[in-house]
């Protein structure tokens, strides 16, 4: 018994010099997303209504990579969200996206096993996904505000690269 347990002691110390590969390895470009990403929570008491992460795709990908607009890769729940697929997420007619003022150039939802939500540091069962576009502001603070009509604000900001 004693032997068994120095072998499995030796195992062990040894399996932390593994190198990190494979199944376990970490994915760079993830990693380098969480540095652009931030959330946004709407509440009523102490119960989330809503939130929103937005991550900051113009300096992560190099298709999103554009001087006159800016691209956020958005996972958005919201409590109690419409059964219609047309007015949920981000299409509910009780919230609104606004980023420096300005409302979307477009936004478009992305199914689940889209590939721009491999670098998606956040993901759940009950988000909606969204390439959201904007035109791009003048300067290099951008403020997304997630509106709700019926439980006030959050907003997150956001700094150019």
């Amino acid at each position: 018994m004693k032997v068994l347990t120095i072998i499995f002691f030796a195992l062990l110390s040894f399996s932390g010099c593994a190198s990190k590969s494979g199944f376990f390895a970490p994915d760079v470009l993830e990693e380098k997303a969480l540095a652009f990403t931030e959330k946004a929570q709407i509440f009523n008491s102490l119960e989330i209504k809503a939130s929103l992460v937005a991550t900051y795709l113009n300096p992560l990908l190099k298709a999103y990579q554009c001087d006159t607009r800016v691209h956020f890769l958005m996972s958005v729940f919201i409590d109690d969200d419409f059964k219609d697929p047309d007015k949920q997420g981000l299409f509910n007619p009780d919230y609104t996206i606004t980023l420096n003022g300005q409302k979307p150039i477009s936004i478009k939802p992305l199914d689940k096993d889209d590939e721009l939500l491999k670098i998606a540091p956040v993901k759940n069962v009950w988000s909606h996904y969204y390439l959201v576009t904007f035109h791009k502001p003048a300067t290099d603070k951008m403020e997304l505000l997630f509106k709700s009509r019926r439980y006030g604000a959050s907003s997150l900001v956001v700094e150019a690269e």
